[in-house]
């Protein structure tokens, strides 16, 4: 089954059996009127698809297409408590639907089973929800209530995998999300967040690989099991990279690959102003002399052997994983799902969970059309696929209009979307041809 097709399927569970079931497990239905619980998801979910900042009075239009003919303030009294569980519990849902290509979208992908992008995004919610969803407070925490979107992302196929619900106070390195396990063959791409030799250790017992940075402070040991200090290793090495068999940890001595190069100086300088400024707000001190000095340096460890994985292979699959933050950017700039409005915190969680559920739905459409075309823009197109939020609400209960309406999308996205003129090669450029990273090693 092609990936647009499976998009077509994934909506239709959606709006569906889905439904149905969130709508059975929070109770939202009492009585049948003129919304159905499948009627109402498509005309709120399809509402916010092609206006984020859609009114009651849109919602009220948008429910027309959707069977269902309403006024604004019968849409205002389906804002209840009630209703916000049956989007949240329909958000978890949508999130564990696969939509992605069959095929690598690079042929560098396709040595590995799956290339998943582990990443987190924290959206602040009304402090009356802190008990549920308790933040830490600060721009860190996101204020005394804030939710934390555990998100992976394959960047083989352009799937996401299912979104696990936090609170935003939770740790990366201690979510869920890191004892999942997705098969012999695969790798995964984390930022620090979730460093973890436990998880590494575990991840290569089950086949998988790990690539992420490493952790300052972290023990390595070459090979005969000595002992080095990596700065001052690392300064005694020849070439443009460092690529070694170490082992991790004092205690638990993982054997992987160490790959390292340093950095122009105006761009570690950057690095080391930034850790100024994050070391003072968390901390109020300043960082440690070789902490500084750590900034000079770009290090990676992995699991993926020598054979497999080059030194700038690793390091544009590295880059790679900034596909993930482009994602939450649409997701909060284009979407809107970070930002709290109406009169009440049950109408603000009403516009959360809904245009949660509008970009998943937005990301099946796009990555089924243009997923891993480099010379197509992922933000135009997501604007491009509001257009058809009322036509798929009018075909989804027939799969021969569906299937009309997507393929209107495919030919829409197929002509426009252009990504802007670039100096440089974009993402999916570089996974294609590695050679095309240009930057300065020295």
């Amino acid at each position: 089954m092609g990936i647009l097709a499976k998009a077509g399927v994934a909506l239709q569970q959606l709006f569906g059996d889905l439904a149905q079931k969130a709508a059975d497990e929070s109770g939202v239905i009492e009585r049948t009127r003129k919304f159905t619980a499948l009627s109402l998801a498509r005309t709120f979910v399809l509402g916010f698809l092609r206006n984020p900042k859609a009114s009651d009075e849109k919602l009220a239009q948008m429910a027309v297409p959707c069977g269902v003919e309403v006024t604004p303030q019968a849409i205002e009294q389906r804002q209840t408590p009630k209703w916000v569980a049956f989007l949240q519990k329909l958000f978890c849902g949508a999130t564990r639907l696969v939509v992605g290509s069959d095929k690598a979208l690079a042929p560098l992908l396709e040595r590995f089973t799956s290339v998943t992008l582990l990443d987190s995004s924290t959206i602040t919610l009304p402090d009356e929800l802190q008990e549920q969803f308790r933040g830490c407070g600060g721009s860190y925490g996101g204020g005394a209530a804030a939710l934390k979107l555990q998100t992976e992302l394959d960047l083989r196929s352009g799937a996401l995998t299912p979104v696990e619900i936090e609170p935003g106070r939770s740790t990366d390195a201690a979510t869920s999300r890191q004892h999942v396990r997705h098969g012999p063959g695969s790798l995964r791409i984390s930022d620090l967040g979730y460093f973890n030799l436990l998880v590494f250790a575990a991840m290569t017992a089950a086949g998988e690989h790990f690539l992420s940075r490493l952790q300052f402070g972290v023990k390595v040991l070459l090979g005969d099991g000595s002992r080095v200090d990596v700065l001052r290793w690392l300064g005694t090495q020849r070439g443009p990279f460092v690529d070694q068999l170490i082992l991790l940890g004092q205690e638990q001595r993982l054997a992987c690959r160490l790959i390292a190069w340093r950095l122009p100086e105006e761009q570690a300088n950057r690095r080391r102003q930034k850790l100024c400024q994050e070391t003072r707000s968390k901390r109020g001190r300043e960082p440690s002399v070789e902490r500084l000095a750590w900034c000079d340096w770009t290090i990676l460890v992995t699991s993926v052997p020598m054979e497999q994985l080059t030194p700038k292979e690793a390091t544009v699959l590295y880059r790679a994983r900034w596909q993930v933050e482009l994602l939450f950017k649409r997701w909060k700039s284009q979407g809107l799902v970070a930002e709290l409005s109406g009169s009440t915190a049950v109408r603000q969680m009403v516009r959360v969970w809904s245009r949660l559920l509008a970009v998943v739905v937005q990301h099946w459409l796009v990555i089924g059309n243009i997923g891993g075309q480099a010379k197509k823009s992922l933000s135009k197109a997501y604007e491009a696929v509001r257009d058809f939020a009322g036509r798929l609400a009018a075909a989804l209960l027939h799969a021969s209009d569906l299937e009309r309406v997507l393929d209107d999308v495919g030919r829409t996205l197929a002509k426009t979307c252009r990504r802007d003129p670039r100096s440089k090669p974009g993402t999916f450029e570089l996974l294609n041809d590695p050679e095309l990273l240009d930057f300065r090693l020295t």
